[in-house]
């Protein structure tokens, strides 16, 4: 399916072509990724920061996981190529295991339920694959309803993190 060129006036609404998405890969997509990563993980942090401080302090977490590994970022497009979702994997030898392993930083959609992040997390997984990785992890706070997605998808608790506030 070829990308249609029209002015963004002349565009009919997200949520009349969202399910008529394709992925792609993501990197001409990486600002509107991190924005809409930094606005959605936002809603996660239980510290009390300002937006500036929560934007310093993002900017800087990203830059510092960027910088070991290897990332990929796929996005789901309309046909106009307006973004819809994203995934970012990483790739990077397991602790426990010594094998290579992807790790899934961030599936993200801005419209659940239609297959969107199904199609990430297949392609994500289809390029770790590829690239010779032996598992694939993820983390999901306990009180994400998408730890049920994930097990549907194949995908099983191997470990539990434990934390303490100090």
């Amino acid at each position: 399916m070829g990308l249609l060129k029209k002015k963004s006036d002349e565009l009919p609404p997200l949520e009349e072509t969202a399910g008529e998405f394709v992925i792609a890969d993501g990197e001409d997509y990486i600002n509107e990724i991190f924005e809409n990563d930094m606005r959605i993980s936002r809603s996660f942090t239980r510290l009390q920061l300002d937006e500036k401080e929560y934007r310093e302090n993002y900017s800087r977490v990203i830059q510092e996981l960027l910088a070991t590994g290897e990332h990929k970022f796929f996005v789901a497009v309309d046909r106009y190529g307006r973004y819809l979702g994203h995934v970012w994997v990483c790739l990077r030898v397991d602790t426990v295991d010594f094998v290579l392993a992807a790790y899934i930083f961030d599936i993200e959609t801005l419209f659940p339920g239609i297959g969107i992040g199904s199609a990430l997390l297949e392609r994500a997984e289809e390029w770790a694959q590829a690239m010779g990785v032996k598992k694939v992890s993820l983390r999901v706070e306990l009180d994400n309803t998408a730890s049920e997605w994930y097990r549907r998808k194949g995908y099983r608790d191997r470990a539990v993190v434990m934390e303490k506030p100090l």
